[in-house]
């Protein structure tokens, strides 16, 4: 189901966001964006960590429905207080801010949208473990949403009229989930809430939510407000867009293999260290590969997804590749090394660090370079959580890596970089290019990676092999670490 669950949504993502930017101008896509990331935003501060901190909670009582009704009851309470706060603030904002006053219509869109973002209690779901309604309910909002879309998106002043859907269909979406609920839990007669106890837990887990929010979400809401209007928005948001699908295919393998380490951790350290390297050598090279893709083919990709009016976001998208390569290490060391070892403070604290390394380098940036240097911005911030994720694991990890594997692959990615850069300057329309450039890259890759004898390449050829029915190749003997 999450298999579906995540398919979908790329699917839905790559229809849908090539219509759009042709339709749309681009200063109302940006509007929309921003307006999208403000509510993002907001949602965080509303919610306060709870939608992680929810499914832990609602889990450990699922098989005693009073003591879980109560549990929702008062982290409801708690999500009512903070949203009831922070869009009190927010409306407030729309009067008083001229760039929000300026699209108050569809800032007052979002802020229901955010209202019932709150009360969407999908972490209840997911704690008790109905998957199958999580992902037939979402599949088929996506695709009323998409057909919406298709139907009265047509001209491009129907900016509003997106905006509308994104922000409204999520709106039924939870209306669905809210009458589940009450049809699930009783709230009678459960007695005094005491709101109290879940202070202590819930601050790391508001800390760590609001903190990943600021730096993901909150660098578009800054440089809408820090431009004269939402046109690099749009170029920016495209990029992240891109990112977003990028970092889905290397969090379905990151998916994979945490509970596999999480019970090597405690139970077989020898087979949590072999297993990280291979996950390790997986991700480096899937995210390596992704970074040097768009930073090979931006142009014919950006003139495919979203034509020749977003060419100015060509260089926003490079840099959101080697954005998309420190984020999917960050969180393969995070969720695959600190979270097993039950480091999960030291990922707070790596996470909040980059709260006012983005926040300063958004002021310093945007408003000369626009959505150039909010992808700058974020790429510092994703470094340095990168780099204290690394200094918090490096015992780990300099026990489970080999520097020379690692070397190798940055090698093979290297010389693959070049023939992909080779493969630009064919005389091909867009889409037989990145066909043509993506085989390229790929065969250089496992050519070059078989060569020099790489895990992964090595992996990947005995995949294909085993499914030809022919020999393997043997993969090469590990050396044994100097203490």
């Amino acid at each position: 189901m999450n298999t579906l669950l995540t398919a979908s949504n790329m699917l839905i993502s790559v229809i849908t966001l090539p219509y759009v930017t042709r339709v749309l101008s681009v200063e109302g896509y940006g509007d929309v964006t921003f307006a999208q990331s403000l509510s993002t935003w907001l949602s965080a501060l509303c919610l306060v960590g709870i939608p992680t901190y929810g499914i832990r909670e609602c889990a450990r009582v699922r098989d005693d429905p009073q003591a879980l009704a109560k549990t929702v009851k008062e982290l409801l309470s708690i999500v009512t207080v903070f949203t009831m706060a922070t869009l009190s603030v927010f409306a407030a904002c729309i009067y008083l801010v001229p760039r929000l006053r300026s699209l108050s219509c569809l800032m007052w869109i979002f802020l229901i949208s955010t209202l019932l973002l709150s009360y969407g209690v999908e972490w209840f779901f997911q704690a008790t473990e109905q998957y199958e309604y999580i992902t037939i309910r979402s599949v088929i909002f996506k695709i009323i949403s998409l057909i919406a879309i298709l139907v009265f998106v047509r001209h491009k002043d129907d900016w509003l009229i997106y905006g509308a859907i994104i922000a409204l269909v999520a709106c039924a979406n939870n209306l669905f989930n809210i009458a589940r609920l009450l049809r699930t839990l009783s709230f009678k007669n459960l007695g005094r809430s005491n709101l109290r106890k879940h202070d202590k837990s819930l601050i790391s887990f508001a800390a760590l939510s609001i903190a990943t929010a600021i730096y993901q979400s909150f660098d578009s809401v800054l440089l809408g407000l820090l431009s004269p209007n939402n046109i690099q928005v749009a170029f920016y948001q495209l990029a992240s867009k891109l990112r977003n699908i990028c970092w889905q295919v290397v969090n379905a393998i990151v998916g994979v293999l945490i509970p596999r380490l999480s019970y090597y951790a405690k139970n077989n350290p020898a087979q949590y260290t072999s297993l990280l390297q291979r996950g390790f050598g997986i991700t480096l090279n899937l995210s390596l590969g992704m970074a040097n893709y768009l930073l090979a083919f931006a142009y014919p990709l950006i003139v495919l997804l979203s034509s020749e009016k977003y060419a100015a976001a060509v260089i926003s998208v490079q840099v959101i590749g080697f954005v998309n390569f420190f984020s999917c290490l960050s969180t393969f060391i995070g969720l695959c090394v600190l979270t097993p070892l039950d480091l999960e403070r030291k990922l707070a604290m790596a996470n909040m660090a980059g709260v006012p390394i983005s926040l300063v380098a958004n002021f310093a940036l945007d408003g000369t370079w626009g959505a150039t240097g909010a992808a700058i911005a974020v790429l510092i911030a994703e470094f340095v959580i990168f780099t204290i994720q690394v200094h918090a694991s490096w015992k780990i990890l300099r026990n489970a890596l080999r520097l020379g594997d690692m070397l190798k692959t940055l090698i093979i990615n290297v010389i693959a970089l070049i023939a992909g850069f080779a493969a630009v300057a064919l005389p091909l329309a867009e889409i037989p290019l990145l066909i043509v450039g993506f085989f390229i890259y790929g065969v250089t890759w496992l050519i070059v990676g078989l060569i020099v004898r790489e895990d992964s390449a090595i992996w990947v050829a005995n995949t294909a092999l085993s499914l030809l029915g022919r020999q393997q190749i043997q993969p090469q003997k590990a050396t044994k670490h100097k203490k």
